[in-house]
């Protein structure tokens, strides 16, 4: 009977140890699914991003510092205007010229762009004679138009060099033609 009395206090116990073991894992568990300061360290932003900012990508436009030195600007733009022909719309945005007030262009404010087109990796430009018309003779000052050109087009992975023509003739070059548009530039250059 000792025996008997001995398995059923044994039994007793131990079920009262599952009971109570199987309680702590219920609450522990429970506690973790519903626990509000899990809540609370949801990361909330502080403002809400719109769908400009969600599209906005930044380029690089290079323009010349006091020492004619080529320096990048970051520039940061709606990334629909460069659907269509981000050339042209880059190129456009080096004209126009620097945001920063100690870096300058010297591509001639009045130059237009005729036409851009792609040729393999090559970016043909057409400029109106205004390009060359109102450049500086300074042949330093030249090599720094053609290299914020090249520069600024080259950013883009699918281009390694650029054609620049006036008005359609590649047989021109700026006024004292040391430079001239016959060559195709690259990076290198």
């Amino acid at each position: 009977m000792k025996e008997n009395k001995g398995k059923i206090i044994a039994i007793v116990i131990a079920t009262f140890l599952l009971v109570g073991i199987a309680i702590l894992i219920y609450f522990n568990t429970g506690n973790s699914k519903q626990n509000p300061v899990a809540i609370e360290n949801e990361i909330v932003p502080q403002e809400e991003i719109s769908d400009e900012q969600l599209r906005e990508t930044t380029i690089k436009l290079y323009f010349a510092d006091n020492n004619e030195e080529i320096v990048e600007e970051i520039r940061k733009v709606d990334s629909k205007i460069l659907i269509e022909n981000p050339y042209q719309k880059t190129l456009e945005l080096l004209i126009q010229g620097p945001s920063n007030e100690e870096l300058h262009s010297n591509i001639p404010k009045n130059a237009n762009i005729n036409k851009i087109e792609k040729s393999g990796e090559c970016v043909i430009i057409d400029f109106s004679k205004e390009f060359v018309e109102n450049a500086s003779e300074d042949v330093e000052k030249q090599g720094v138009i053609i290299s914020q050109i090249v520069n600024t087009l080259t950013q883009f992975t699918e281009v390694n060099a650029v054609k620049i023509t006036i008005a359609g003739d590649e047989n021109v070059g700026f006024k004292n033609g040391n430079i001239t548009f016959k060559q195709v530039f690259t990076n290198d250059d």
